[in-house]
């Protein structure tokens, strides 16, 4: 994979959420996006920060989350890495609960799921957890002619 357009790392604050949010509606803002795709990319951000911070993390400010973030061109979109050096966590734990059990919180990964074109969860080598995520532009998933590296689940 070549290198990012946009790589940055953050604390581990739930005030520097915001201003990420922000800085991924604006990327996909000027590749096209609409507000819709912008707000799904700011909220499956939003809880993937969120659960990295309180889960990952156990709410300690001083630790790391370093986003990646590359245009892509065929088909158009964005793709988002979230690295962090929380303890591992079982990818087959990675899943949202079941809709019908009603109860608070607990939505997040459901959430990203549905919010995402792609969505990838992976332990890296060197310690923590990697979440990588696409969103695809609207065009993208209604031309039949583009063909997807790989396709939206």
């Amino acid at each position: 994979m070549n290198d990012p357009h946009l790589h940055a790392r953050i604390l581990s604050r739930p005030e520097l959420m915001a201003p990420v949010r922000a800085m991924m509606c604006e990327l996909a803002m000027r590749i096209g996006m609409d507000e819709s795709q912008c707000g799904h990319i700011a909220l499956a951000m939003d809880e993937a920060l969120t659960n990295i911070i309180r889960h990952g993390y156990q709410n300690d400010p001083d630790s790391h989350i370093w986003i990646s973030v590359w245009e892509l061109e065929n088909p158009k979109g964005l793709r988002i890495q979230m690295d962090d050096l929380a303890p591992h966590v079982e990818l087959e734990k990675l899943k949202g609960r079941e809709l019908d059990d009603i109860r608070p919180g607990g939505l997040g990964v459901h959430l990203i799921y549905s919010l995402m074109d792609t969505v990838r969860f992976s332990k890296r080598p060197q310690g923590g957890m990697r979440l990588t995520v696409e969103k695809f532009h609207a065009q993208a998933l209604t031309d039949p002619d583009l063909k997807l590296s790989n396709p939206p689940h």
